[in-house]
């Protein structure tokens, strides 16, 4: 995919989209609203289980593993939340004999000074909810919990929004898109988001194979 982004690149007028949902879901939209485009500390942890060592996502050259083919929508939705591009990356992943990074750190810094962590786990206990989502921003807290739940913290008594089922985005995703191809033929994500959020997940598989070390995002 990374070589086919490199590729494209260098075309225009052509639409490319890849299926990063979560920024179309409801909690992203109220978020964006509440919060705007800014300065913030956000973490992501994903309860993500344990996959066979023999299964495709598994696969480099199949299903790319799990930090390519699945860490990226978590980089892409704190992308969207703060509003600017990913700068710097840095990964660890824990110790294991097989070499699956399947329980990685990631610590991004973006243009405007946000940062983020990304912990994506596949050893975290199988009842606790999948996805954890908090957002720091001037004095207020916006919470998800497996995009179910949106609490928003400040002065006064916190604000919850529930949903009825859970909702990550992917109906007003494909609806986005094919109506802006009609309008406008653009994707509703730029071409620039979605090459520096598949840079930045290459770059964390490299942070981790260089022992943590820091990589600063050339584009």
């Amino acid at each position: 995919m990374w070589l086919l982004l490199r590729h494209l690149k260098h075309y225009k007028n052509k639409a490319v989209m890849v299926g990063f949902n979560r920024r179309f879901s409801p909690f992203a939209k109220q978020i964006k609203e509440k919060f705007g485009s800014g300065m913030m500390s956000m973490i992501y942890r994903v309860n993500a289980g344990k996959i066979p060592a023999d299964s495709w996502i598994q696969d480099r050259e199949i299903g790319g593993g799990r930090l390519v083919g699945e860490v990226c929508h978590f980089i892409d939705f704190l992308t969207f939340l703060n509003g600017s591009l990913p700068i710097a990356v840095s990964a660890q992943s824990m110790d294991d004999s097989q070499g699956l990074n399947d329980s990685i750190n990631i610590s991004l810094k973006f243009a405007n000074g946000s940062i983020g962590v990304v912990s994506y786990l596949s050893n975290g206990g199988p009842s606790l909810a999948k996805e954890y989502v908090e957002i720091n921003c001037s004095g207020s807290t916006a919470v998800i919990n497996d995009f179910k739940e949106l609490k928003f913290y400040g002065r006064g008594k916190p604000q919850k929004k529930k949903l009825y089922n859970q909702d990550k985005g992917q109906k007003d995703m494909v609806k986005d898109f094919v109506t802006s191809l009609s309008k406008t033929g653009e994707a509703p994500i730029s071409f620039e988001e979605i090459y520096v959020v598949t840079l930045a997940t290459f770059k964390a598989l490299d942070s981790i194979n260089h022992g943590g070390e820091q990589r600063k995002l050339e584009f």
